[in-house]
């Protein structure tokens, strides 16, 4: 039986309030695994059969999202959310994996889509807000490959509800980053290589174009552009995001999948975007942190030697756009 819920979903980019440049003594650990661990992170926008934003926001997060929900994300896209989720779990069983670490990176009520009594009863789930690096919360190097399932495509791109974060161009090294090759770039730091992405043609394209022509993409939709889409059963694209998953994780456990690398110190370079009141550029200034310059009215840039810094000044940036 469908069951309305009170309770969870956002759309635009993972993010947190916590300002911190590292993770606390005290932040929890995973717990050593039971076999090779697949740690899955889990967006909405790329569902093989969501084309628009009242499908994905709980109209919850704050006065411009009231209007921005149906009774449809409710009832039956967290349901498909968490369906997809467990046929990449199926799919990595099949293909040897033994542990699963399932992350919401999906903002939508403050990360709390997934059904968890729904979920497959071996997955750990990372789920709330605010959390360090939300969608690679505490991945360390017991994890044996990364996958993206829903994944979107980049800022300005005509992927359906492409974006990247709080930007309308983010760049490291000269290297333009989606959401998936940035989280792919802190993944490196732990040894974690991605082996597979789920979403529409276009964040496929990107994500093979970033980390290699190599990886398994999953085309569950074709975009027509950032509001329209060719769909397919979704039973279907549970079936593909399970064969592939199986693929995947053999693929990973041969090693055949290379942590995702560019050169140290890494260059950022970003622009944040101009459908932002000047308040948001004001705030992300008045977060003076270290090593940021402002290069233009929205413009900044950034060089450090550690990916998971960025990581922290994306969370704080977030937080800016997120605060009331």
């Amino acid at each position: 039986m469908r069951r309305s819920l009170l309770a969870v979903a956002l759309l635009l980019a993972p993010c947190s309030l916590l300002p911190a440049q590292s993770d606390s003594p005290q932040s929890p650990r995973l717990p050593p695994p039971q076999g090779f661990r697949v740690y899955i992170v889990s967006d909405m926008e790329g569902l093989g059969s969501v084309s628009g934003v009242r499908e994905v926001i709980a109209g919850t997060e704050g006065e411009n999202y009231k209007n921005s929900t149906s009774t449809d994300y409710w009832d039956f896209y967290r349901d498909l959310m968490t369906r997809e989720v467990n046929a990449a779990i199926n799919g990595a069983r099949q293909g040897g994996a033994r542990d699963f670490v399932v992350n919401e990176g999906h903002g939508g009520n403050l990360f709390r889509n997934i059904l968890p009594w729904e979920l497959d009863t071996a997955a750990i789930l990372i789920r709330g807000y605010p959390r360090p690096l939300i969608m690679t919360t505490a991945i360390d190097s017991s994890v044996g490959t990364l996958i993206f399932t829903a994944a979107h495509a980049g800022a300005g791109s005509n992927g359906v509800l492409s974006h990247t974060y709080a930007f309308d161009d983010f760049t490291v090294n000269g290297h333009r980053l989606n959401e998936v090759g940035i989280n792919a770039l802190v993944a490196s730091e732990y040894g974690v290589a991605v082996s597979m992405v789920t979403g529409d043609q276009v964040v496929v394209a990107q994500a093979k174009e970033i980390l290699g022509p190599g990886i398994v993409g999953v085309v569950v939709k074709q975009a027509f552009g950032r509001t329209a889409a060719m769909t397919l059963s979704p039973a279907r694209v549970r079936q593909m995001i399970a064969d592939s998953a199986a693929v995947a994780v053999r693929r990973a456990l041969r090693g055949e999948f290379k942590p995702y690398k560019l050169a140290k110190p890494y260059q950022v370079v970003f622009t944040l975007r101009k459908s932002y009141p000047d308040s948001v550029a004001a705030g992300v200034d008045s977060l003076h942190w270290p090593g940021l310059e402002k290069t233009g009215p929205r413009a900044y840039r950034y060089s450090i030697g550690d990916a998971r810094q960025i990581g922290y000044l994306l969370d704080a940036i977030e937080g800016v756009v997120l605060k009331p």
